[in-house]
């Protein structure tokens, strides 16, 4: 790749400036997060950003980020820099996603470095307001790039689905943004839409997630777009926006976040809250006391391809006893299995009558073959950290009355 030599004293006020946006972010006072919070973002630069997308936004009073492809500026079907300008006159922000959209798993610190600053330039260059937002390309993202970006002065970062979800071209769902747990340079998408994701079920089980300090990333493309597979047809867009004015939800940029949001508080480890909802989590507990025996069953809840691959149950005489994650009637210990209907008790014997208290944990089994599709898209780290098999948090505790039927 071709490496355009900058202009030094700009970036270095583009630097300073930003620089001067996370200081005053530690000073300033936050407003609550409220529910039905939501963050509309379209990729890529598409001339209907421009044509079709912002008078819809604009009808209903709605932001949103537009994230360019400096590189991409003028092809077919593409911004020009007069229609970007034209965006940024009109009040929406412009974020960075790349120079040229390649894979940054990839590429040389230098380029990465390369692939930031080259589209601030551009933009100064253009009389455009400096973006503060960048979007990973490709959803590719490393802890090299996360650094890149704080060095050169941005404030936050848009990731996509995985690795929580599975990685599709046709998109789909992902986690809600959670800023106590999150890195503000690793923003989860939390749908990403498009004809080959229409659900309406799985749109409004995205929204739903916006509440309780979370907010909801909504990422778009082309309406149309120049590839089938992430396009927005005309319709669609029109009865989401509409969905969201009529059940009340605020729409905001990217950048609207910093009112509700202190983009300098940072987790020890930008990965460990994504690496934390890699497992599998139980829900769903059933105890059935119609037998001899109590049995055991529960359901199990994952966003990734994967099983259970073993389970441990512990039951208890009191709440207090369970609760230090010990079972004094019976600690079934790891057991080998993906079975997870009718366990059968093999505890202590139980008192007619008395009620119990139990609860289950499971280790997962991940599909290794969907792992190994992907493993070109994900960086090495958070690879190795999707193949390995993790014990999960216990459930819920849930109670049976022990009723002996001879």
């Amino acid at each position: 790749m071709e490496i355009t030599k900058l202009p030094l004293f700009p970036l270095l006020a583009i630097a300073c400036l930003q620089a001067a946006t996370a200081t005053a972010q530690e000073a300033k006072k936050f407003q609550p997060i409220p529910n039905n919070l939501v963050v509309l973002t379209f990729d890529d630069g598409n001339v209907s950003d421009l044509t079709t997308v912002t008078p819809i936004l604009k009808k209903h009073g709605f932001s949103a980020t537009f994230y360019i492809t400096s590189g991409w500026i003028g092809r077919e079907r593409r911004l020009t820099w007069e229609q970007v300008k034209e965006l940024d006159a009109q009040g929406f922000e412009i974020g960075n996603h790349s120079s040229s959209h390649p894979n940054m798993l990839h590429i040389s610190d230098k380029e990465i470095h390369e692939q930031i600053v080259s589209f601030d330039w551009a933009l100064k260059e253009h009389g455009i307001r400096r973006a503060t937002s960048f979007a990973y390309p490709g959803e590719h993202h490393d802890r090299r790039i996360v650094k890149a970006l704080t060095e050169a002065g941005y404030t936050n970062a848009r990731r996509g689905l995985t690795p929580e979800y599975p990685l599709y071209d046709r998109g789909g769902r992902g986690p809600a943004y959670n800023p106590k747990e999150e890195d503000p340079f690793l923003i989860p998408g939390t749908y990403c839409r498009g004809d080959l994701s229409p659900s309406h079920e799985e749109f409004r089980a995205a929204l739903g997630q916006a509440k309780d300090g979370s907010i909801c990333v909504l990422i778009y493309h082309g309406v149309p777009d120049v590839h089938r597979h992430c396009t927005t047809s005309v319709d669609l867009l029109t009865k989401d926006m509409q969905y969201l004015k009529d059940n009340g939800y605020t729409v905001i940029a990217m950048r609207d976040l910093s009112k509700y949001v202190n983009f300098s508080t940072r987790p020890k480890d930008i990965y460990a809250p994504l690496v934390a909802r890699l497992g599998i989590t139980v829900n769903n507990l059933k105890c059935d006391t119609s037998g001899d025996n109590p049995s055991f069953s529960w359901k199990i809840k994952t966003t990734r391809p994967q099983t259970q691959a073993a389970y441990q149950i512990l039951v208890a005489s009191n709440p207090e006893i369970l609760e230090s994650n010990r079972g004094d009637f019976w600690d079934s210990g790891k057991v080998v299995s993906d079975n997870s209907n009718g366990i059968t008790y093999a505890g202590k014997p139980l008192a007619k009558g008395k009620t119990f208290h139990w609860k289950v944990r499971c280790w997962n089994n991940p599909d290794q073959a969907e792992i190994e599709r992907v493993k070109n898209w994900i960086n090495k780290e958070l690879i190795a950290e999707m193949r390995k098999t993790r014990t999960g948090a216990y459930s819920t505790p849930a109670s049976f009355k022990y009723k002996k039927t001879s």
